[in-house]
């Protein structure tokens, strides 16, 4: 049997970008980031490696850094208090194309998903879901998430999202990376979701 969580952590070793929470891991070994060339002339040019030169998978001890890094793993990402917006942007949100609930509606439409039906997988009063179908409340990153997984989203089209809810992906934040593994390799059986997020230690999702 395929070991996905494996692979998860493989994968969260490549991206995870974190610096601060990797460089103080017992036994993390700091890299070099100054190197020189030379160029054509044969004169010395100093630069500055890429960060990702810091992450994990460079690391030769990766998988005992990993295994110290989930034991610390605490989900601070609490956000259960949805925001009504504004009268005027309310009205704004009317006449503008880049609305959220106008792109959270297309992209559903594009799963042969309606929208509210589509909220029936989801932890959140139904009078709540349908002001962020309307656009008079604003939706939040988890909320996006928690959908995007329940509705089988792809990667992309969470990330069009997450822009229009003036969000992103942050591969700083151990969430973001698992759940961004999960949507790009299409895992929706929620047994396996659910053992991914156990392993990971994230909660505060909005899925029944």
């Amino acid at each position: 049997m395929f070991d996905f969580i494996a692979d998860l952590d493989a994968y969260f070793c490549e991206v995870y970008a974190n610096y601060d929470k990797l460089c103080i891991l017992p036994g993390y070994r700091m890299p070099v980031m100054q190197a020189t060339e030379t160029d054509d002339f044969g004169r010395e040019r100093a630069y500055t490696l890429p960060a990702n030169t810091m992450r994990l998978a460079k690391q030769e001890e990766k998988e005992r850094l990993l295994k110290a890094l989930k034991e610390q793993l605490v989900d601070k990402t609490f956000s259960f208090s949805f925001c009504p917006y504004g009268f005027f942007r309310c009205i704004s949100n009317r006449f503008s194309r880049y609305a959220f609930y106008k792109h959270l509606r297309e992209t559903l439409k594009k799963y042969n998903l309606d929208p509210i039906l589509a909220g029936e997988a989801l932890s959140v009063e139904a009078e709540i879901w349908k002001n962020i179908c309307n656009g008079n409340y604003a939706p939040m990153k988890n909320l996006i998430f928690s959908l995007a997984l329940t509705a089988h989203l792809s990667y992309d089209d969470t990330k069009n999202l997450l822009a229009f809810a003036d969000c992103e992906f942050d591969f700083a934040m151990e969430k973001d990376v698992v759940i961004s593994y999960l949507l790009q390799q299409k895992v929706y059986n929620r047994d396996m979701i659910d053992a991914a997020l156990k392993e990971y230690k994230i909660g505060n999702l909005f899925i029944k």
